[in-house]
């Protein structure tokens, strides 16, 4: 019993040492197989290194060109996003207006434009200029008369029928009251010169306009003051 044993166990021994023999001769002579190529190939043919070291730049140049790909796929993504946010924003409803806030503005509006009809009134009121006044002294008053005679009250009345009087006498009396603006412009301009230096023209004629209207050299004045 204990000889069959061990006549199995060197069988067994036999075996195993034969088939690692048979397994590093295959393996020698793939070795040689390779090194017989690359004998062959000559002096232009690669080595295992070199074709390693390219297999692994083609590797990573391979992941890096993913890497690439990814990065451009999530910038894309990114940007359509926020293209959709934009879009989104952009539909977003304003706010409505309520009819009450819409009466408030109305009425608003409606102030603002009577307050700009009020500032035209009051510039459509305010004094003469100096050119329309003497245009209205340089004009032949026909019906001066008439016009002198159409007073308010007792005082006027009695002042324009006494001017009436007058006019009769003094065919042109445009030209006595030019004559008479000419003088006190002569006279004023001086002296306002003096008090207001460094003035425009324009601006003197305007002070002098405006005082000579209430002046008592103006012979309008001296009429209504008789």
């Amino acid at each position: 019993m204990g000889k069959k044993m061990g006549e199995n166990s060197k069988a067994v021994e036999a075996r195993e040492k034969k088939g690692a023999t048979k397994a590093a001769q295959k393996q020698k002579q793939v070795v040689q197989e390779e090194d017989e190529y690359w004998k062959q190939a000559g002096e232009g043919a690669k080595s295992k290194a070199q074709l390693k070291k390219e297999e692994q730049e083609k590797q990573r140049a391979e992941a890096a060109a993913k890497k690439v790909e990814a990065k451009k796929l999530a910038e894309e993504e990114e940007r359509q996003l926020a293209q959709a946010a934009q879009k989104k924003l952009g539909k977003v409803a304003l706010p409505k207006v309520s009819a009450h806030q819409l009466s408030k503005i109305k009425e608003m509006e409606a102030k603002q434009e009577e307050t700009e009809k009020q500032k035209r009134a009051a510039a459509a009121k305010r004094m003469v200029t100096e050119d329309s006044y003497s245009q209205l002294v340089e004009v032949e008053n026909v019906n001066r008369e008439e016009d002198l005679i159409d007073a308010r009250n007792v005082t006027q009345a009695i002042a324009a029928l006494s001017l009436a009087e007058q006019a009769e006498e003094d065919k042109h009396p445009e030209r006595r009251l030019k004559a008479a603006f000419a003088a006190y412009q002569e006279r004023e301009l001086p002296l306002l010169k003096q008090e207001k230096p460094g003035l425009k023209q324009s601006q003197y004629k305007d002070m002098m306009f405006k005082a000579w209207q209430k002046s008592p050299d103006n012979p309008m004045n001296k009429a209504q003051l008789q």
